[in-house]
């Protein structure tokens, strides 16, 4: 055997040769240890023999005219049929050799199952960066979009879309909890008639997932009729907690199966755990705010909500041509309050007052304590007969007997009303207004207390 035989037999790819018509004449031990066919019984073979079906049609459909046609092939991938009666997935390289009688065909075969496998891996890797990148921008766009809401509504439409897109849900729904949960952003894709408020009844756990299919007929009938009323095939919902305490759900609906891996979980995780903070956020916000604007023992209005309610409404007034009236309330000798009783129970006479003043009024009417003993009632588009029988309901209320643990009182209080028309030849400004009204109420002490004085403008 020359040197040449010897590097042909043992070299480390399969080499063979076959006649124009594909008829193998030779094959090395390689390619031959591959088929787990002997040297000499695969001659005569031909090579679409030694292939796999799929491969087969493509090597004689592409690869045979290409040979032809070009002279050569270069890394083409068919499937060679093993020894084990298993598929190895080759490159083969091949060209036309016309320097003899009869044309021949040399072919080399590499293996490329690990390159198969190298590519599978890559792939899985560059799939996995890229729902990684997408996992990633949905959680930033989200922390963008929940930074920017400034209201508990906005939040919660950012919410149901990015958890809509993380999902690739048809459809996302926020609830807050209260009373009973309502709905506050996104969208219920179901039929209200079907299922009432867009969620099961079930109770939710205090963490995780729960989930409801159009095949959950037998425990949860409800549900599955009406996903497939909606030609959806399932639901999942997800608690908002925050400090332990449930603040809402998510919910989610889907036209087909989900996919929900550890990945998907986790990032849904994430949505609701920074959503549910931004919620708490909000609420401390609005919580603060109403401590700024209300006075902290009878909860009504305070001066700084006054001022800026007078400024709004009169120029609503002024814009619609209607009458403005505020309404001033000073409690009558409520020293001796304090002094015959104490402090604690005077405290208790304004808040039980400031109860009778809200109930004695609209309800769009605007009540402030404006001092220590002195209430505002500020009433838009109310014209001097309204505004007399609305402090009348107030100078009644007022004087019925009070009582708490121990005593009983009667209060009175002296009641002045200013009722102003705008017009060409006299607009009056907010503050202007509360000094006639001042004026009017002291025009009640004036008259014996326990009265209502209008001063028309």
């Amino acid at each position: 055997m020359t040197q040449a035989d010897e590097l042909y037999d043992h070299a480390p790819c399969g080499l063979a040769t076959m006649t124009e018509d594909g008829r193998i004449v030779r094959v090395n031990a390689t390619f031959a240890a591959w088929t787990g066919l002997a040297v000499d019984r695969l001659a005569g073979t031909r090579l679409t023999d030694l292939l796999e079906p799929g491969a087969r049609i493509f090597y004689e459909t592409r690869f045979l005219p290409v040979l032809h046609l070009q002279g050569e092939v270069r890394e083409v991938a068919l499937s060679l049929r093993t020894a084990h009666d298993a598929a190895l997935p080759v490159l083969v390289n091949a060209v036309v050799d016309r320097t003899g009688p009869a044309p021949l065909v040399h072919v080399a075969v590499f293996d490329s199952s690990r390159r198969q496998d190298y590519e599978r891996q890559l792939l899985t890797a560059r799939r996995e960066a890229e729902a990684s990148e997408a996992r990633t921008r949905v959680l930033q766009n989200a922390t963008t979009a929940f930074g920017d809401s400034e209201t508990v509504e906005l939040l919660a439409q950012a919410l149901a879309e990015s958890a809509r897109e993380a999902l690739g849900a048809t459809a996302a729904a926020v609830f807050l909890d209260g009373h009973e949960p309502r709905l506050v952003g996104g969208t219920v894709p179901l039929d209200a008639a079907l299922l009432p408020g867009g969620l099961p009844a079930d109770p939710l756990p205090a963490d995780g997932i729960s989930s409801w299919s159009v095949r959950d007929e037998l425990a949860h009938p409800d549900a599955a009729t009406a996903l497939r009323a909606a030609r959806l095939d399932s639901m999942l919902a997800t608690p908002l907690a925050y400090g332990g305490a449930s603040l809402g759900t998510l919910a989610c609906y889907f036209s087909r199966p989900p996919e929900l891996d550890e990945h998907a979980v986790e990032l849904l995780g994430s949505l609701c755990r920074q959503a549910a903070q931004t919620v708490a956020r909000l609420r401390l916000q609005a919580q603060l705010a109403a401590i700024a604007l209300h006075d902290p023992l009878t909860g009504l209005a305070n001066r700084v909500l006054l001022r800026s309610h007078i400024t709004a409404s009169v120029a609503s007034a002024i814009e619609r041509g209607e009458p403005l009236a505020l309404i001033f309330v000073d409690l009558d000798d409520f020293k001796s309050v304090n002094d015959e009783l104490d402090h604690t129970a005077g405290d208790t006479v304004l808040k039980l007052i400031a109860a009778r003043l809200v109930s004695a009024v609209r309800g769009d009417d605007l009540v402030c304590r404006y001092g220590g003993d002195e209430f505002i009632v500020v009433c838009q588009n109310t014209d001097h007969q309204r505004a007399a029988a609305i402090a009348e309901r107030i100078r009644v209320a007022i004087k019925q007997p009070l009582h708490d643990h121990g005593w009983q009182r009667t209060v009175t209080a002296s009641v002045g009303v200013t009722v102003h028309t705008a017009g060409p030849s006299r607009l009056l400004s907010g503050p202007e207004l509360l000094r006639v009204a001042d004026r009017a109420m002291y025009r009640s002490k004036d008259r014996g207390k326990d009265q209502v004085s209008v001063i028309a403008l």
